[in-house]
């Protein structure tokens, strides 16, 4: 490493410690790796109120101590082709000139902003000047169900999913208990449970009405009433999974993906999530609480079996990533994968999410495992492209 305390660094932010990579035929001296965060606009008079702010301080902390630079681009700066970003500074947070970064992991959380033609424009000219960015985009259901479901081996262990409402009566004839889901849905917003029971249809949703749950006595009235409040080429029926419940709630496991340096996908973290008294799905974000998985496991099956059961969930979702990256356009480096298990312990892939949430992580006293890994693979991508 070098001691940036060297004249030379004299105009860029303090820096503990650097990586370099020395081109002698060209006499030009690299620095890196240099890392940003591209973020949703916002005012730096709130910075300190915002949710991922943690995330932020942890990723800065990391790379200050390992040797790098890390700093956040706001979208107005990113879509202007302005060579600034947010950096840690003086204990505060400053928006300051700043070097082009190598890697640039995209955190936007907004679908329309990601399909406008500035966006899609910055996004090229990033790749033009070797910039890696990756999660380029969303992922949406309908699209992670599609290039999955063709792979024997993980299209036993997903529900029957059909999109739009043309199945919907055949799919609640069928099994009597579905998911209606936004294929743009996150958070758990956007989802309806539906069962078909002798004399009525009963409909738990939680983002149309404050009403939950509603009754419909036939099958006509309740479908009235959803294509009041959804597109059907928006949604997906799924069919409902018996999974493994806590005290009657709801329960699913996310497993936080990560590509490594070496190119493979690995486990980072994990956590159960057991939902709340008032809501059938198990998200933070609708009130959900989080636990270790292996305790959760334990208090159904025995020691060994819920170590089996494990490993099968960590392989279901690294199969899943793999593939997943290998088939879908733009990269990918980060996933939230969402499992579900039956009684008999076998797990079920629930969802797949490009922008996984960074409060799912239990051990708040130490840099998660999140902020290691992007490192490990930003230091690999810049590396490689200086060699």
């Amino acid at each position: 490493m070098l001691e940036t305390s060297d004249s030379l660094f004299s105009s860029m932010p303090n820096l503990e410690n650097i990586w370099i990579s020395i081109d002698s035929r060209h006499s030009v001296i690299h620095i890196g790796p240099v890392v940003a965060l591209l973020i949703n606009q916002f005012a730096l008079n709130t910075f300190h109120s915002h949710s991922l702010k943690d995330y932020f301080t942890e990723c800065q902390t990391w790379f200050q101590r390992k040797g790098g630079f890390f700093y956040l681009i706001p979208l107005s700066s990113f879509v202007r082709d302005l060579p600034e970003g947010v950096v840690f500074l003086d204990q505060d947070w400053e928006l300051k000139p700043l070097p082009v970064p190598h890697v640039i992991y995209n955190r936007c959380h907004s679908r329309k902003v990601e399909r406008t033609p500035s966006f899609e424009k910055a996004l090229t000219q990033s790749e033009e000047r070797n910039i890696h960015v990756f999660n380029s985009g969303f992922l949406s259901k309908d699209e992670v169900y599609n290039a999955l479901k063709d792979s024997p081996p993980l299209v036993q262990q997903m529900p029957k999913t059909v999109q739009g409402f043309h199945s919907l009566e055949e799919m609640l004839s069928l099994y009597k208990d579905v998911f209606v889901k936004g294929i743009n849905g996150s958070k758990g917003r956007y989802i309806m449970r539906i069962q078909k029971r002798e004399n009525e249809f009963i409909m738990y949703q939680n983002s149309f009405t404050s009403q939950s749950p509603l009754s419909f006595s036939t099958y006509s009235s309740l479908y009235k009433q959803i294509r009041s409040w959804c597109n059907p080429s928006s949604y997906l029926v799924q069919e409902t999974i018996p999974f493994l419940t806590v005290e009657e709630q709801p329960l699913d496991f996310r497993f936080l993906c990560h590509l490594n340096g070496k190119g493979n996908w690995e486990i980072v973290s994990s956590v159960a999530r057991i939902a709340s008294r008032d809501q059938f799905v198990a998200n933070v974000d609708q009130g959900g609480r989080i636990a270790k998985p292996l305790p959760i496991l334990q208090a159904v099956f025995s020691p060994k079996e819920s170590i089996r059961v494990l490993n099968d969930m960590k392989k279901l979702c690294t199969s899943s990533a793999r593939l997943l990256s290998d088939t879908v356009e733009g990269h990918y480096a980060e996933l939230g994968i969402d499992v579900g298990i039956d009684e008999s312990g076998k797990p079920w892939l629930i969802e797949v999410n490009s922008k996984p949430s960074k409060r799912t992580y239990l051990e708040n006293d130490r840099i998660r495992p999140s902020v290691k890994a992007l490192y490990e693979y930003s230091f690999t991508k810049w590396m490689n492209k200086e060699d």
